[in-house]
């Protein structure tokens, strides 16, 4: 994300403990709670703009805060008793707050108790009864929280607020995503068809229509300067050129003209229908020659016009900051139990192996038959953990089909196409089994790290279907 997501903050003590002097607001404990409001606030700092007004204890202070949360017009709220709390604090400032998606949190002061606990020890680590008191009404009431419980100053308790925190802001942003779609769907793969209006509805998403002779005129737009200084960028960068000087410099029109189209269009996802007749007997060529600048703003691109590939390539992106690989399983090599995985088209290669060159190769599928040869990026991807996500749309909304693996080290395993080998945990023919049963689509988003957990929770924030494959 480009901007922390803005989040409310109600830390919540009791004013009963003060009403019958249980906590003097000038003692120890009091001091020493606010010292942990303000290291927790600290800790949150780092990724979110916190909306605070300080730590609550009466209802009017909640009913300020929450006049303030919403001023702030915040994308979500977390919520803290750092100890235990009456109701009416809490629901003060929710009846003045409007619905939106929380994380009740449980810090707890102590790593580990005293020999003795004393009673003042007691009330300070108190917090923990205010969380399961408040899940009751909140639950019944209706509100959609998740729970993060943990030491207030461990790192991995911040590690999933900040998941959290980072779903409510996807959910805000895919209100202003935009997926172009050029030229139209994919006939050959009506698995990939979606309904936009209920994209628009559920998600926000809006989707537009582009002209294949508008990335032509846009084309034809560029120098030959603008050419020269693209492959020198190429070569500088360390590209390997296998392509002549005429296909190359066709190639590289399009991938400046698809930088401007999406530029123009103000596009977040380009979801290209690359096998369709009109684009080869127009271009005289698939443009699916990488652009860095394209990478740079963001921009992903799915094939074969997958607009439901396209936004989870977009979603992927915005929540763990990497590059998606768009891909399909090719094939399997049973006695490794691994998938071999890739796809014609475009690709970004900031997930490439370092072991071994980016090249810049002929189509292989339009090279013999489109008047020019193209020019693709291949490459191998690099070798690690990855997830894999299937997306599709079931008609009502987004579904995601989930496995996790290992991109297998070694040389490049196939021509033509970027790709991977990837290894998995469940036998091959059990695999498949599960997943056709399921009813997927043959794309599939390669993503680097062990995210199955992380990905699970994401999507019940942006109400995404999910399945898990094991």
């Amino acid at each position: 994300m480009k901007q922390k997501p803005k989040i409310g903050v109600l830390f919540l003590t009791s004013g009963w403990f003060r009403d019958v002097g249980l906590q003097n607001p000038a003692s120890d404990v009091t001091a020493e709670v606010e010292k942990i409001g303000s290291r927790i606030l600290e800790r949150l700092a780092a990724f979110v703009e916190p909306v605070y007004s300080g730590i609550l204890c009466t209802e009017k202070e909640a009913e300020k805060a929450a006049r303030d949360i919403t001023a702030g017009n915040v994308q979500g709220l977390i919520i803290a008793p750092l100890m235990w709390c009456e109701d009416q604090i809490l629901r003060a400032a929710l009846k003045n707050l409007p619905k939106l998606p929380l994380i009740l949190c449980t810090f707890f002061p102590y790593r580990k108790l005293s020999p003795l606990v004393d009673f003042q020890e007691m009330l300070k680590g108190s917090g923990s009864v205010g969380t399961l008191q408040m899940s009751g009404f909140m639950h019944r009431e209706g509100y959609r929280y998740a729970s993060v419980a943990g030491f207030y100053d461990d790192p991995h308790v911040y590690e999933d607020i900040r998941d959290h925190c980072t779903a409510f802001a996807i959910r805000g942003e895919l209100k202003h995503t935009r997926c172009g779609v050029l030229p139209f769907r994919c006939e050959q793969m009506s698995t990939t068809y979606v309904d936009e209006f209920e994209l628009r509805r559920r998600y926000g998403i809006e989707m537009t229509y582009l002209e294949i002779a508008s990335l032509k005129e846009a084309a034809q737009s560029f120098t030959e300067h603008d050419i020269e200084q693209f492959k020198t960028r190429l070569e500088r960068e360390g590209y390997q050129i296998e392509v002549d000087a005429r296909n190359l410099s066709e190639g590289i029109r399009y991938a400046l003209a698809l930088d401007a189209v999406t530029a123009r269009e103000n596009l977040h996802i380009l979801a290209m229908n690359d096998v369709i007749d009109e684009m080869h007997s127009q271009l005289g060529l698939r443009p699916c020659l990488t652009n860095p600048r394209m990478s740079e703003r963001g921009v992903v691109v799915a094939m074969e016009a997958d607009v439901a590939a396209g936004i989870a390539m977009w979603i992927l992106r915005l929540f763990t900051g990497q590059a998606p690989f768009y891909t399909e399983l090719f094939t399997a090599d049973l006695e490794e139990n691994a998938f071999l995985m890739g796809h014609a088209g475009y690709h970004d290669p900031i997930n490439r192996d370092h072991d071994y060159p980016i090249r810049v190769v002929p189509d292989v599928e339009y090279e013999n038959s489109d008047p020019y040869t193209g020019a693709c990026v291949y490459f191998k991807y690099r070798p690690g953990p990855v997830t894999v996500v299937n997306a599709v749309f079931t008609g009502e909304r987004l579904r995601w089909s989930v496995f996790e693996g290992e991109s297998l080290p070694g040389p490049p395993k196939m021509n033509g196409n970027c790709h991977l080998l990837c290894r998995v945990a469940v036998p091959v023919p059990d695999f498949y089994k599960r997943v056709v049963e399921e009813g997927v689509s043959r794309h599939f988003i390669v993503i680097p790290g062990y995210m199955r957990e992380r990905l699970k929770q994401l999507c019940t924030w942006l109400d995404i279907g999910f399945y898990d494959v094991r």
